[in-house]
């Protein structure tokens, strides 16, 4: 197929003539429109996610398990966007698009699963209002054990069956077998996964909602009512935005999946340009779900940010300059004035748990 010699540079750098325009049909302009569209879509991507790691490394708050929990969701985004970013065809079978599959594969697996995890947190912090004291070292070792572990179902063999599907590398679909393993390795958890976390959802915001009424109603009149109002702000409230968004974006994907599934031959654009754009756009929807609080906008803007990175060096120097000098009697550490809210204590415990 060649490429029409009206076509511009930058869109001949769409056209491949080796491997067939599968989704767009061989319209190259389509062709530009996916390719592009995931470009721009995981440089936001990148961007977004890049800006979330800085906020929580400048203020410390990787103390806290919300922010945790938002710091492991926020890596693999990063790497589906890294591999996403690049808006030309790969070759099939290659090396680096094999690679890419798995990446591709095992990022979404786990994105998938991280959230499940938020979810059951949630749940159960709102039945039990308290954090379970290992839970965090269950779902880390889940989340980063499971998917690779099931994303290398597909190495198996003596052939990969990772290599160019439709217009990014995934999983090859040219055999039952490896439809078989789509569904494996992808279909089938994502639905599984979906649908548990939006009944789990379903009663977090009812429970969610019980304790808001009656706090309106009672009000807070007591050490018992502070504390869990300030349970809730640290352990729900951050993340409470995820499930919701990363089930909306799950099911747009997992449309065109479906659809690929059942009618491998009969590809529907639109669902493949949602595809393209959503797929690395996580990221970014995650990183608006992160600054969408009021608290992380106030220490987002720039005078908090370079106080912030004021108070980080000045302490960083005292405690240099204090290494191996005695301690006077009587005295005590001096207090760090909290750029952002303006109170007096350390920075360092701010945000702990």
């Amino acid at each position: 197929m060649d490429v029409p010699e009206q076509t511009s540079t930058w869109l001949s750098k769409c056209y491949t003539s080796s491997i067939p325009a599968y989704s767009c049909q061989g319209n190259n302009t389509r062709c530009c429109a996916i390719f592009y569209g995931r470009t721009v879509a995981a440089s936001l991507s990148i961007l977004g996610c890049c800006l979330v790691l800085f906020m929580i490394l400048l203020y410390r708050k990787y103390r806290h398990f919300a922010h945790r929990m938002i710091l492991y969701l926020i890596v693999p985004s990063i790497i589906i966007s890294l591999v996403f970013v690049n808006p030309y065809r790969l070759k099939d079978d290659s090396p680096y698009c094999q690679i890419s599959g798995f990446l591709i594969n095992t990022c979404t697996f786990t994105q998938r699963i991280q959230i499940l995890c938020i979810v059951i947190h949630l749940l159960v912090f709102t039945v039990k209002e308290r954090r379970p004291k290992y839970i965090e070292h269950v779902f880390v070792s889940v989340f980063c054990c499971v998917p690779p572990l099931i994303s290398s179902v597909p190495l198996i063999g003596k052939d990969s069956h990772y290599g160019y599907a439709g217009d990014w590398c995934w999983i090859k679909g040219g055999s039952k077998y490896e439809n078989f393993l789509r569904f494996f390795c992808m279909y089938f958890w994502m639905l599984l996964f979906v649908m548990v976390e939006f009944v789990c959802f379903c009663i977090v915001i009812v429970k969610v909602r019980k304790h808001i009424k009656y706090i309106q109603a009672v009000g807070i009149n007591g050490s018992e009512d502070k504390a869990s109002v300030k349970r809730y702000k640290k352990q729900i409230y951050p993340l409470l935005c995820y499930p919701l968004v990363n089930m909306l974006l799950a099911v747009l994907t997992t449309s065109n999946r479906v659809q690929n599934w059942m009618y491998p031959d009969e590809p529907v654009f639109v669902l493949y340009l949602l595809h393209s754009i959503i797929h690395p756009f996580w990221g970014f929807c995650n990183a608006m779900m992160y600054f969408i609080s009021r608290d992380t906008l106030r220490e987002f803007n720039p005078s908090s940010v370079w106080k912030q990175l004021n108070s980080r060096r000045n302490t960083r120097t005292s405690q240099q300059h204090l290494v191996g000098e005695p301690t006077e009697r009587g005295t005590e550490p001096s207090a760090v004035t909290n750029p952002v809210s303006g109170t007096v204590g350390d920075l360092e415990t701010s945000y702990m748990e």
